[in-house]
């Protein structure tokens, strides 16, 4: 059985995030939950959640990707929302004939970004999708985008699917994929996971973020001007992924509490962190616990 490994202390006094959430300038309203953080603690939490959320996630999302066409006979690949490229990297890696350029807002992130690392099919420009104009050497070099839980972090997500429309060729393709907090859910209750849950969905509405984004998809992309072709519910569960999900809980309960202390402290931290490595060896017989994610594909009409 692999244990759950252990993950360096944090320092659980203060807010990090305090400098930047003043009354009148406040970027969680703007363009979303990653827009303007650039605390160094903060943004490798993050990191941490993003490297997780690609080794286990990962790998059945590049299995959907391949059987819906992603990346097959396409001029190019744009990623609104990439980050510091750690996900686009790993989706060049497996689709190295396609070539993905990331676009993205924060570069506080863009400079995390590790060229020398990076396959050479992959790249990075700063780009706030639905506000700039995308990099003129881009157009006319792509007919497929893909969002992986960018929507979600962006307050009104309409200009963003409103530009990827009018960049795309007739007949472009759109993959999304996103979470959606309503499909939490544990069977019989369990209190470590519920406090989790709880917090992940008060933080991401205090910060203008949409837990609830996954089944609003279809209506947003319509209204974009997309015919939507796949839509699918899947749950992720404890059973399945045995210590990965308790380890992935247990890193995003972490990068809440730096995000939002007021909403996770430090106390109800340790309380999810202690609980779940006590139950590394029962998973599956004490509760049954899932993580939702939802898969989209829609085209240009």
């Amino acid at each position: 059985m692999r244990k759950m490994p252990d993950l360096p202390e944090l320092d659980l006094s203060g807010n990090h995030l305090g400098a930047i959430l003043e009354d009148g300038d406040n970027p969680w309203l703007t363009l979303g939950i990653m827009d303007r953080i650039e605390d160094p603690a903060l943004l490798h939490e993050w990191g941490r959640m993003l490297d997780l959320q690609t080794r286990l996630l990962g790998p059945r999302e590049v299995e959907w990707l391949r059987a819906k066409g992603f990346g097959r006979d396409c001029a190019g690949i744009i990623e609104p929302g990439s980050g510091d490229g750690h996900y686009g990297s790993f989706l060049a890696r497996n689709f190295p004939d396609a070539r993905i350029h990331g676009l993205e807002a924060n570069d506080s992130l863009v400079r995390r970004f590790d060229t020398a690392r990076c396959p050479e099919n992959y790249g990075i420009d700063i780009c706030k999708v639905g506000n700039d104009p995308l990099p003129a050497g881009l157009a006319p070099g792509f007919d497929q985008c893909f969002l992986r839980f960018v929507l979600q972090h962006v307050s009104d997500p309409r200009p963003l699917l409103k530009a990827v429309h009018d960049a795309l060729p007739q007949g472009g393709r759109l993959y999304i994929i996103e979470e959606d907090h309503s499909f939490f859910t544990t069977e019989p209750y369990w209190l470590p996971y519920a406090l989790a849950t709880d917090a992940w969905s008060r933080v991401y509405a205090a910060g203008g973020s949409d837990g609830a984004m996954g089944r609003k998809l279809p209506a947003l992309v319509a209204e974009a001007g997309f015919e939507v072709t796949d839509f699918d519910l899947v749950l992720r569960n404890n059973v399945e992924m045995g210590n990965d999900f308790l380890e992935l809980f247990t890193q995003a309960a972490r990068v809440l509490h730096l995000t939002s202390p007021d909403l996770l402290n430090a106390e109800e931290l340790r309380s999810i962190r202690d609980e779940f490595r006590l139950d590394q060896d029962r998973h599956g017989t004490r509760f049954v616990a899932t993580y939702p994610q939802i898969l989209l594909c829609a085209t240009k009409c």
